[in-house]
């Protein structure tokens, strides 16, 4: 699925490009740096679940809810492709009474692609995709002081409209969720199947700016003189720089734990963390098309239900080294393979009883991730994207595998290469 994924993304990330050199007779590479902000909602209609009443299941039923989200995104390839990274806010239940549930999709990152490129008094349709986590807990209402959190990691998609005026943009959208049955436990021992709605509503106000209007117009000239096409490397003037990075990431197991399958059915199976801030110091070859890097990452996974708690710490350094594939006029994805010595602390807590545990480890993964480039290798700060991916992360509980299977989405870091900003002075 994630190589037919990112297929479909450089495919139409490479037909927008062409169209864009087709009609644009002095095309402007810097048109990508257009960077918004976004505070919305999305209205979530109500649904139908089950309970436990002194032991008996109980039908309930859910409020339609509406629920506050920011994005923070851009808009690329002269408008026909959006990047975005969505946060969840809270929940406005919106029958007025007590709230039965908590239900969030927290969307880790997304695209979207406009056929028709944006312009301001236009009308825009697009279509799009993201992937995201789903977060549902039922709220007790007979005293019960224990509940649980089922999360999961999922496909999305969405289609929508787009009014642009001026700095201001305003959006109308559906969101389609194709995941909506889940196991959810209402016992220790009774587990029941609730199916959340399949689409929301969306409506959003942006404000949009220019990230590259302070740079001079040699500058300007100079980018928007390079191939839509090329290497990173092209023009390149230093053999390599220096860099240090940072931004918000969060983390979500692929597969389930044989552990938890076996003696905690009733607690969440496949996990993600809070969020957490990944740093990054490392060397970007510039004319090699390469760098590398060590990051450090500490994200905390938590689920508990019914008087048991589990919560894992875990500390990760990786050693990382990618290589860029291309640079579609400030677009550039990369792929390489890290190394990350973990050391995890795992702590569970069943009816007041306490036990914990040290592990340590080597892990291989992969890494893939973009950057988002106005000047190539002349630029001092760019944002990165990382994914990475460690299909061994597990430890052993009592003989039996606590599997990660992890995947790690550094969402929008900030990298700043000292000796580029100089070097511009």
């Amino acid at each position: 699925m994630n190589k037919i994924i990112i297929t479909i993304i450089m495919s139409c990330l490479f037909v927008f490009n062409l169209q864009a050199q087709d009609k644009t007779s002095q095309k402007q590479r810097l048109d990508f740096a257009r960077m918004y902000l976004e505070a919305g909602g999305n209205f979530f209609p109500s649904f139908t679940g089950k309970q436990m009443i002194n032991g008996e299941v109980m039908p309930i039923d859910y409020s339609a809810t509406l629920n506050p989200y920011i994005t923070w995104g851009g808009f690329h390839f002269w408008g026909h492709t959006e990047f975005y990274v969505t946060f969840p806010l809270s929940q406005i239940n919106l029958d007025g009474n007590d709230a039965q549930h908590k239900m969030l999709h927290s969307v880790a990152t997304g695209a979207r692609i406009y056929p028709w490129a944006m312009k301001k008094g236009k009308l825009r349709p697009y279509i799009g995709f993201n992937w995201g986590a789903l977060t549902f807990e039922q709220i007790p209402q007979t005293g019960e002081k224990h509940t649980t959190i089922a999360k999961d990691f999922m496909l999305n998609f969405d289609v929508g409209l787009m009014y642009s005026y001026k700095k201001i943009a305003f959006r109308m959208a559906v969101n389609y969720f194709p995941n909506t049955k889940w196991q959810y436990p209402l016992s220790k021992t009774e587990m029941t199947e609730v199916k959340t709605p399949s689409y929301s509503i969306q409506f959003g106000l942006l404000y949009s700016f220019d990230a590259t209007k302070d740079n001079t117009q040699k500058n300007l000239d100079q980018w928007n003189s390079y191939p839509s096409v090329s290497k990173l490397s092209y023009d390149a003037k230093s053999f390599g720089d220096f860099f240090i990075g940072v931004g918000p990431s969060i983390s979500f197991s692929l597969s389930n734990s044989a552990y938890n399958a076996q003696e905690f059915p009733y607690l969440q199976q496949r996990l993600a963390s809070s969020s957490y801030l990944d740093f990054a110091l490392g060397y970007h070859f510039n004319k090699a098309n390469f760098f590398t890097a060590l990051s450090f990452r500490n994200p905390t996974f938590k689920t508990e239900g019914f008087g048991t708690k589990q919560t894992i710490q875990k500390y990760s350094w990786a050693l990382e080294a990618n290589k860029f594939l291309i640079d579609f006029s400030g677009f550039a994805p990369y792929i390489g393979l890290n190394l990350a010595y973990d050391t995890i602390e795992y702590t569970e807590e069943v009816d007041g009883s306490k036990r914990s545990f040290n592990y340590s480890s080597f892990e291989p993964g992969l890494t893939f991730g973009w950057d988002i480039v106005p000047g190539k290798t002349n630029e001092a700060i760019i944002l990165r994207t990382n994914l990475r991916w460690y299909p061994y992360s597990s430890f052993k509980v009592d003989g039996k595998a606590f599997d990660f299977s992890q995947l790690e989405y550094n969402l929008i870091q900030v990298v700043f290469y000292p000796q580029r900003l100089s070097l511009r002075k």
